[in-house]
């Protein structure tokens, strides 16, 4: 029989790239990965990983057993989340994979609320591009997601959506701030900060400029929202955001959005996502129906704080 402990300790080795990394995420020594994963290899007859200077990479053979030592923790979770539908979600977990746009503070508050109805529940939440959060839900490492822009994918649905428009955001003092109607071609010499292209902004930006032939011209591009909306208040420089994920600098009144007029940047969602085939916890469950019933009160709340700030630039 196949020892999940071993299995346990492949995964995370698979999910990091490293002995020595999963041995510091599981608390155990390097040398018991070692001794876990040789266990493996001998119970299957084939090498699973090669080891390397700078980490290791797996054997096809490997890229297998990962597939499938995934879907086992995956089976394992439903029951352990099965039997805590019968205790009434005493126990339990969820895990999620979401881009940064609404991971503080909306999702952060849901998740709060959501403990404090059931504490025993934990959550673990990996913050990652687009792209990263689609092979997250592939590959069985969360059960949730949570993207911005449609998209078809034959593993992938959409549970739940949230309209968030694209703004264009400045500190109050810059030039084009003072509530007058923009277009695009206005803010071609304006000195702006950019998400790297992992992110599905910086791809959406591009595209709406290059229709008016032009280029953005960022000052910065950086892999965090955060960083980059902290150095647009800093820099008096625009930041390319939703409004979720620079509300706190929104309420504060370091930002204010243009009064920019851009189809493109208008019809954008925010996607609530799950895998066709997993079957989720009943603490799962719960969580994405708590969470998915907020939307519309979240949507029409973002339309009356922009339709305020806008009003007070008039």
């Amino acid at each position: 029989m196949v020892n999940l402990t071993a299995c346990r300790y492949f995964l995370e080795v698979v999910r990091l790239g490293s002995i020595r990394l999963a041995a510091d995420r599981l608390h155990v020594s390097p040398s018991a990965i070692s001794r876990q994963l040789a266990k493996l290899e001998r119970e299957f007859d084939g090498q699973l990983v090669e080891r390397r200077a700078n980490g290791v990479e797996l054997t096809e053979a490997g890229k297998v057993a990962a597939e499938h030592f995934a879907a086992i923790f995956d089976q394992v979770d439903l029951v352990k989340g099965e039997i805590s539908d019968l205790l009434k979600l005493k126990a339990g977990s969820v895990s999620i994979a979401t881009v940064e746009g609404i991971s503080d503070p909306f999702l952060s508050e849901q998740i709060q609320a959501f403990r404090q109805k059931f504490p025993a529940i934990d959550f673990r939440v990996r913050i990652r591009g687009r792209e990263r959060v689609l092979e997250a839900l592939e590959q069985h490492l969360c059960q949730v997601g949570f993207v911005y822009d449609h998209f078809t994918h034959p593993m992938i649905e959409i549970v739940g959506q949230w309209q968030q428009p694209l703004l264009a955001l400045a500190p109050p003092l810059h030039p084009l701030a003072d509530g007058r109607r923009l277009h695009l071609g206005d803010l071609v010499e304006a000195a702006c900060v950019l998400p790297d292209d992992s992110f599905g902004i910086h791809h959406l930006i591009n595209r709406a400029f290059r229709k008016i032939a032009a280029r953005p011209k960022p000052i910065m591009v950086a892999d965090q929202l955060h960083f980059l909306i902290r150095h647009a208040v800093r820099t008096t420089s625009i930041v390319y955001v939703p409004l979720q994920a620079a509300l706190r600098e929104v309420e504060a009144g370091e930002l204010v959005p243009l009064n920019l007029d851009c189809k493109d940047f208008d019809h954008r969602f925010i996607y609530a996502i799950v895998r066709r085939d997993q079957r989720r916890s009943p603490a799962c469950e719960a969580f994405i129906n708590a969470l998915v019933s907020n939307f519309p009160k979240s949507e029409k709340l973002d339309a009356r704080i922009l339709k305020r700030l806008r009003g007070a630039q008039a």
